[in-house]
């Protein structure tokens, strides 16, 4: 199961140290169980969708991590994806906030750990620093309380791309030289690198007719 949620990392899995005890092992209830403290997100979307969950734990215990890792990213992509675009301005704002708070705390304590929240693959080193683990648990619970918000809702068109560049470089300020570094991570420092990220989530500094619209957006642009 450990190595099943590590392969799972793309998608928002995480792996824990924590099994379940109440659940057979190899079972969909063990596999909740691990997500349900290590992902909010995930585990409610497989809440949602208990059915595809069991194929996807099948899979897996069939041997077949890959096709099971594939088949977990198509479950976040229909039904989580979705949900996040149409998360009401507050709750999208909320997760881009606590964000900010998981890149603050990266910044002052692991780096080149915030180039590892953008790919949805924070390691067990950052996440052994107490601020960092907290504020990745406040994250992920924003996260899951916009999935929550957003799936009964009806779709919100996304922001255009030309009005989400005027946000970023009128609003936020990002410089051509922050785009090209974000091209080419690996030739600046980490601490700069985390700072330009760190820009980019600043919402408070978005004008606030476009804040949720901007949030909405950020959602679903690293999944």
């Amino acid at each position: 199961m450990k190595n099943f949620l590590l392969l799972c990392a793309g998608v928002g899995f995480l792996a824990s140290a924590a099994i379940a005890q109440d659940a057979m092992p190899g079972s969909v209830e063990e596999l909740m169980n691990d997500l349900a403290s290590t992902n909010p997100l995930l585990h409610a979307i497989f809440m949602d969708h208990m059915d595809e969950a069991r194929e996807v734990n099948a899979k897996f215990q069939a041997g077949d991590e890959e096709v099971a890792l594939t088949a977990a990213s198509e479950i976040f992509r229909k039904y989580g994806q979705a949900a996040l675009s149409a998360a009401s301005d507050a709750s999208a704002i909320e997760v881009l906030k606590r964000a900010g708070d998981v890149f603050d705390a990266l910044g002052d304590h692991y780096p080149r750990g915030c180039m590892e929240f953008v790919r949805n693959d924070i390691s067990s080193q950052a996440l052994n620093i107490p601020s960092v683990n907290e504020a990745y648990r406040q994250y992920q619970e924003a996260e899951r309380v916009a999935y929550e918000d957003g799936k009964l809702r009806k779709p919100i068109p996304r922001m255009e791309i030309a009005d989400m560049y005027q946000v970023v470089t009128e609003d936020l300020g990002e410089t051509k030289a922050e785009r090209q570094t974000l091209l080419h991570p690996e030739n600046v420092l980490a601490i700069e690198l985390c700072a330009i990220l760190r820009k980019k989530v600043n919402i408070s500094a978005v004008r606030e007719p476009l804040r949720g619209q901007y949030a909405r957006a950020n959602l679903t642009s690293n999944k």
